[in-house]
């Protein structure tokens, strides 16, 4: 049975040696004809097999080239977070469920050395009372200083649009926008134009909420537009576990034009 189809894959239910679901997942032909695709694919059947976390989607075995390229996964029921939030808005508690589950594994990808770099509801899938961030084909090195990089536009962060390098600062403002879709049913920034989407990150403010003041403050912290005043993951989790409680301590983002910079 077909479970997903995307742009470089595709994903079957299928069944283990042992007659236990998995989620088979086959690189197009395309893909595995073009030496990049064909590296990256590669690349997550690699990660999956050897990175251990209980909120990463766990690899089971794989083939990493060649026209029998596979790579077997964990089968979580649930879909993706992006299926889920099509049928409605989450409740607060569950919202804070996901965002601690997906945050501890990018943190623990970030002690690794490493960046998802595309943090975003259509790749955190669902099983039975756990969230796991899935698609590690995009994680780099943080190190790592090639001008090319993955992303969404939506959850693309400020600096990446003006020519920066992926960081863990950009990495959580990408957890931001998610977190705000997740807590407010809604991205904080739309455009019907790549152009448009880049202005909103560049220079609006995400809309107002009606979130408990100490996390309100937290998020809009989140998504600063500049990466050196923007909260970490860490901090917007602790906050997390206390909505309610005294003011986040730190300094607050002071409103301010967003600097341009470029690449050297």
């Amino acid at each position: 049975m077909l479970l997903g189809l995307g742009q470089t894959a595709q994903v079957y239910l299928a069944r283990g040696p042992r007659g236990e679901k998995v989620a088979l997942k086959i690189p197009k032909k395309e893909v595995r004809e073009n030496p990049r695709l064909a590296e990256r694919f590669a690349r997550e059947v690699a990660f999956s097999l050897s990175l251990r976390h209980p909120h990463l989607v766990r690899g089971l075995w794989g083939l990493p080239f060649g026209e029998e390229a596979f790579l077997a996964l964990e089968y979580l029921p649930g879909g993706t977070l992006e299926e889920r939030l099509l049928k409605g808005a989450f409740p607060q508690e569950e919202a804070v469920k996901v965002l601690s589950q997906v945050g501890e594994a990018l943190l623990f990808l970030h002690g690794k050395g490493l960046l998802h770099q595309d943090v975003k509801p259509s790749n955190v899938f669902v099983g039975e009372g756990v969230y796991k961030l899935g698609d590690l084909g995009t994680l780099r090195a943080k190190e790592d200083r090639s001008p090319e990089y993955a992303g969404s536009p939506p959850y693309l962060a400020p600096e990446l649009f003006l020519g920066g390098l992926p960081s863990e600062k950009s990495e959580a403002y990408s957890f931001g926008v998610m977190a705000y879709e997740l807590l407010t049913g809604r991205r904080p920034f739309l455009g019907e134009t790549l152009e448009d989407l880049r202005n909103a990150h560049l220079l609006l403010p995400p809309p107002p909420t009606r979130l408990p003041p100490r996390l309100d403050r937290a998020l809009r912290r989140l998504l600063a537009k500049n990466p050196e005043e923007r909260m970490t993951i860490r901090e917007f989790l602790d906050v997390l576990q206390n909505p309610e409680g005294p003011p986040a301590q730190g300094t607050p983002e002071r409103p301010r034009r967003f600097p341009l910079f470029r690449r050297k």
